[in-house]
C-alpha cells in the first residue's frame, strides 16, 4: 500500500482499484478500435508520478486518414544543426539545381561532347569553301643532247625558268570541281631554235569537272554534312538524357539526405522518451519498480543508440555523395565536418496524372526516341547515297585556256596579250561502269537492311518508353497510396503509445502480468518511431517517384525550366535555367525559383534545316525496299 498516493488522489483504496480496473477495460476496448486522430503529434512527456491525472485523453469524434492531419514535429528540428559541428550550410532544392548545372563536371563533360559534335558540322561544311592556290619557283635544266635538232649545235641543253602561279579551287554542292589558275613566268635557253630568247609567258586556264550520273546531286555531295548534323542531334539527345540522369541522382541524394535527417531527429526523440522512462523507473526504485525494469529500459536504450549511430554515419555518407554530385568548388573547399542542411518541403501535387497524356508527352519528349528517329534518318540517307553510287560513272570535263608570249622576259606584256587572242578549248565525257556492279548492289542491300534495323530499333524504343512510363506511373500511384497508409499507421501508433503510457502510469511492478506493461510501452514507443520514419520515407519515395516519372516522360528539364542553348549561334552549349516551360507540369517541391525567362542564344532543339534529306526520297527508298523484299 502507498498512503501518499492515496492522499494525493483524495480517494479510498477501493475507489483507486475501481478506477484502475475501469481504465484498463477502457484501454483494452480502445486497443481494438481503428486509428484515430491524435490531439498532437509532439512527443508527450511522461509524468514523473502517478499523482498526475489518471484519466485517459478524450476520444476524438472523427476518424481522419488524410496526410494533411499529420503535423510533422521533426521538420523544424531537422532544419537545424544535428551533428554538433561548428559550421552548417543550409540550402534549398533550387540552389542545388543551379550549382549542379554550373559546376558539375559530368554535365560540363556531356555539353562539351555535344559542342564537339557540332564542330564536325562546321568541318564538313568547310569542304565547300574555295581554296586559294599559290605556287612559285625556279628551275634549271642542264641535259646532254644526242641530237643537233634539240639545240642546233650546243652539246648540252641549258634552260633557266622562273614561274609563279595563283588561283583557286572549289567543290560545289552538286559535285562539280572548278579550277581557275593564272601563270606568269620567264624562260631562257641556249638552244639556237629558241625564239624569242629570253621570253616572258602568261597562261590563264579554267577546268570544270561535273559528275552527271553517279556521285552527282546535292544529297550525295552533302552527305557528310548531313551525317554530321544527324550525329550532332543524336549527341544532343544523349546530352539531354545524361543531364536528366545526373539531375535525378542529385535530387535523390538531396531528398535522401532530408529523409535521414528526419530519421535522426525521430530516433533521438525515441531515445529521449526512453531516457525519460529510465529516470522515472530509477526514481521509483524504492516504490514499485525493480531491477528487471531497469535492465529492460537500459537494453532498449542501447539498441536505440546503436541505430542512431548507424543513421548518423549514413547521413554523413549522403553529404559526401551530394557534394560529389553537385561538384561545386565552394562545397569542395569547405571542411568535411561542415554539416549540410537541406531545406525541403515534400509536398505532392493533388492533380491526377492521366496515363494516355503521360505516354503522349513521353513519345514527344523522350531523348532516346528522338535519337532513334535521327538514327532512322541517317539510315534513310544511306539508302539515297548508295542508290546514287549504283549508277554508272559519267563525268563531263571542260578545259579552256588563254596564253600570251613576249621576248626579253616581258611577262606583263604577255599577260595583256593573252586576252587578245581566242581561247583553247577541250571538252570530254568520261564513262566507267564496273562489271556486274556487285559491290554497289551489296551496299544498297546493306543500307536497306540498316534502315529496317533502325525502324525496328525505333519501334523497340517506343515500346520501351511506354513500358517505363506505365511502370513509373504505377509506382508513383503506389507510393501515393503508401503515403496515405503510412499516415494512418502513424496516427494509430501515436494513439497506441498514449494508451500504453497511461497504462504504465497506472500499473507497475516487477512480477506478475504487470511486469509486461513496461515492455509493451517500450515496444509501442519503438513502433511509433518506426511509423514516423516510414511515413517520412513514404513522403520521400513519393517525391522521387514523381522525379522518375518526369524522367520517364522526358520532361524533367522542361519541368525544372532548363533549356540548353547555343549563345550567338556558336558551338558552345550552355544550360540556362528559366521559368518552367510547362505550366501544367507537376512540381517536385513547393519551393519555386524566380529566374529570368529570357533565353540567350538559339536552342538546338528547334534548329531547322540541318538535315538535308527529302522525305519523298525516303518514302521511295522504303517502297523499293519493300518491293525488293517481296521479290525475294
Amino acid at each position: 500500500m502507498h498512503p501518499p498516493i492515496l492522499r494525493a488522489e483524495e480517494t479510498s483504496f477501493q475507489q483507486f482499484l475501481d478506477n484502475a480496473a475501469r481504465n484498463m477495460a477502457e484501454a483494452n476496448r480502445r486497443d481494438s478500435l481503428q486509428p484515430e486522430t491524435p490531439l498532437a503529434t509532439e512527443s508527450t512527456p511522461l509524468s514523473s508520478s502517478s499523482t498526475d491525472t489518471l484519466a485517459l485523453p478524450p476520444e476524438p469524434t472523427e476518424v481522419t486518414t488524410a496526410v494533411d492531419t499529420i503535423a510533422p514535429w521533426w521538420e523544424s528540428i531537422a532544419f537545424s544543426g544535428l551533428l554538433q559541428t561548428p559550421e552548417q550550410v543550409s540550402f534549398d532544392l533550387p540552389t542545388v539545381l543551379t550549382d549542379t548545372l554550373e559546376t558539375s563536371p559530368r554535365i560540363s563533360s556531356v555539353s562539351r561532347r555535344t559542342s564537339i559534335a557540332y564542330e564536325k558540322i562546321v568541318q564538313q561544311n568547310a569542304v565547300f569553301d574555295p581554296t586559294l592556290l599559290l605556287e612559285g619557283g625556279y628551275g634549271r635544266v642542264n641535259d646532254p643532247v644526242g641530237s643537233t635538232l634539240t639545240t642546233g649545235g650546243p652539246d648540252r641543253l641549258i634552260q633557266n625558268s622562273v614561274i609563279a602561279s595563283g588561283g583557286f579551287r572549289k567543290l560545289t554542292r552538286r559535285g562539280a570541281v572548278v579550277d581557275v589558275t593564272q601563270e606568269l613566268g620567264t624562260l631562257d635557253s641556249n638552244s639556237l631554235f629558241f625564239e624569242p630568247n629570253p621570253q616572258g609567258n602568261s597562261r590563264v586556264s579554267l577546268s570544270i569537272t561535273q559528275p552527271l550520273l553517279a556521285t552527282s546531286g546535292e544529297v550525295y555531295n552533302t552527305r557528310l554534312v548531313t551525317q554530321a548534323s544527324i550525329d550532332s542531334r543524336i549527341a544532343w539527345q544523349e546530352m539531354r538524357s545524361e543531364v536528366e540522369a545526373h539531375l535525378v541522382d542529385t535530387f535523390q541524394a538531396f531528398w535522401r539526405l532530408y529523409e535521414r535527417r528526419c530519421h535522426l531527429v525521430q530516433q533521438r526523440g525515441l531515445i529521449e522518451r526512453g531516457e525519460q522512462i529510465a529516470r522515472i523507473v530509477d526514481g521509483r526504485a524504492d516504490l514499485d519498480s525493480g531491477p528487471l525494469q531497469r535492465i529492460k529500459v537500459q537494453r532498449r536504450l542501447a539498441n536505440d543508440r546503436d541505430r542512431q549511430i548507424e543513421i548518423e554515419a549514413e547521413l554523413r555518407r549522403l553529404q559526401v555523395r551530394l557534394r560529389t554530385l553537385v561538384g561545386s568548388p565552394e562545397l569542395a573547399a569547405l571542411n568535411q565536418s561542415v554539416e549540410l542542411i537541406p531545406l525541403a518541403n515534400p509536398e505532392i501535387p493533388n492533380e491526377a496524372i492521366d496515363l494516355q497524356d503521360a505516354i503522349v508527352r513521353g513519345l514527344e519528349n523522350r531523348p532516346d526516341i528522338q535519337a532513334a528517329t535521327q538514327e532512322l534518318a541517317a539510315a534513310g540517307l544511306g539508302i539515297s547515297v548508295t542508290r546514287n553510287e549504283l549508277k554508272p560513272r559519267l563525268d563531263a570535263v571542260f578545259d579552256a585556256y588563254l596564253s600570251g608570249l613576249r621576248g626579253d622576259n616581258r611577262f606583263f606584256q604577255a599577260f595583256g596579250d593573252q586576252f587578245t587572242e581566242g581561247p583553247g578549248l577541250t571538252a570530254t565525257l568520261q564513262y566507267s561502269l564496273p562489271y556486274g556492279r556487285r559491290a554497289a548492289r551489296s551496299r544498297v542491300r546493306e543500307a536497306r537492311y540498316r534502315y529496317q534495323q533502325r525502324s525496328e530499333e525505333l519501334r523497340q524504343s517506343l515500346l520501351t518508353a511506354r513500358r517505363e512510363i506505365e511502370t513509373a506511373l504505377i509506382q508513383a500511384f503506389a507510393n501515393f497510396q503508401l503515403r496515405e497508409s503510412k499516415a494512418i499507421t502513424l496516427q494509430a501508433a501515436i494513439r497506441e503509445e498514449q494508451i500504453a503510457t497511461r497504462r504504465w502510469e497506472l500499473l507497475a511492478g516487477d512480477g506478475g502480468p504487470t511486469a509486461l506493461v513496461l515492455e509493451d510501452l517500450l515496444e509501442t514507443q519503438k513502433r511509433r518511431t518506426e511509423s514516423e520514419q516510414l511515413f517520412v520515407s513514404a513522403q520521400v519515395a513519393s517525391v522521387i517517384s514523381l522525379i522518375e516519372l518526369q524522367k520517364a516522360m522526358g520532361t524533367l528539364l522542361k519541368t525544372e525550366g532548363i533549356e540548353p542553348v547555343r549563345p550567338d549561334n556558336t558551338s558552345q552549349i550552355e544550360l540556362l535555367q528559366t521559368n518552367p516551360a510547362d505550366s501544367n507540369a507537376s512540381r517536385i517541391t513547393a519551393h519555386q525559383s524566380d529566374w529570368n525567362s529570357q533565353v540567350v542564344g538559339e536552342s538546338l532543339i528547334g534548329e531547322l534545316g540541318m538535315i538535308e534529306l527529302d522525305d519523298s526520297s525516303i518514302k521511295e527508298v522504303a517502297s523499293d525496299s519493300e518491293g525488293s523484299n517481296r521479290k525475294e
